[in-house]
């Protein structure tokens, strides 16, 4: 899966960066490649759907070994609430710029996820985007390395500091609420950052005069 993100971003390019086999922009080609992906995406989905509720079963019927409490049960009513909650957020995500971790965690949350397990699965999630958009940058010669290696430095500090804070905090008040708020406040705090640099962008493209849909990989004669 990993693979087929890295290779469509590569064959289709964008407005600012040309396919490197030539493909031209929504051309039969460019739209049969996506069509292709999103075709790999729904079986991907699929078998991992079936080994995940395979697994289960198997756990099941030997006693839940290894099933706690917090565990997603695979059951049919389960399945359709998760993929309607990934498909729409992954929609939003990509449509309002935001992380997914913003959009993902919230939504485990609400499946009855523990806020340490929602957060750590979060994160995972948006690793093979990252991957993808890493490898890509790094293709077309635009990633900062120096840049890149200090913010997942910092990153990583920041992440392993928190875990220890919030297993701490669990430990010592028995309750996981606090992590709950603090989730929350990322959300909100996400999405008024992520306003105000739109509007601060917006601004000056049209104290430059230029079109916003000069920056749009939407098809353009």
């Amino acid at each position: 899966m990993l693979t087929a993100l890295i290779l469509m971003n590569l064959f289709l390019g964008s407005s600012s960066k040309p396919s490197i086999i030539g493909v031209k922009n929504c051309s039969p080609i460019y739209w049969f490649i996506y069509a292709l992906f999103l075709v790999i995406c729904f079986a991907t989905t699929a078998i991992a759907i079936y080994i995940a509720k395979k697994e289960q079963s198997l756990k099941q019927e030997f006693d839940n070994v290894n099933i706690v409490a917090s565990d997603l049960i695979f059951n049919c009513k389960n399945t359709i609430v998760l993929l309607n909650l990934a498909f729409w957020g992954g929609l939003l995500a990509g449509a309002l710029g935001l992380g997914g971790g913003v959009i993902f965690n919230p939504v485990l949350l609400t499946l009855g996820l523990p806020p340490i397990v929602a957060a750590a699965s979060g994160l995972y999630l948006v690793t093979f985007s990252k991957i993808a958009t890493t490898v890509v940058y790094l293709v077309y010669g635009q990633l900062d390395l120096p840049y890149g290696f200090w913010l997942s430095f910092c990153a990583a500090f920041g992440s392993i500091l928190a875990l220890f804070f919030a297993r701490w905090y669990e430990r010592v008040s028995g309750r996981q609420s606090f992590i709950v708020w603090v989730l929350v406040f990322d959300f909100i705090l996400g999405i008024a950052i992520i306003a105000s640099f739109g509007t601060i962008n917006l601004k000056q493209t049209h104290e430059h005069g230029l079109s916003i849909t000069a920056f749009s990989p939407i098809c353009k004669k």
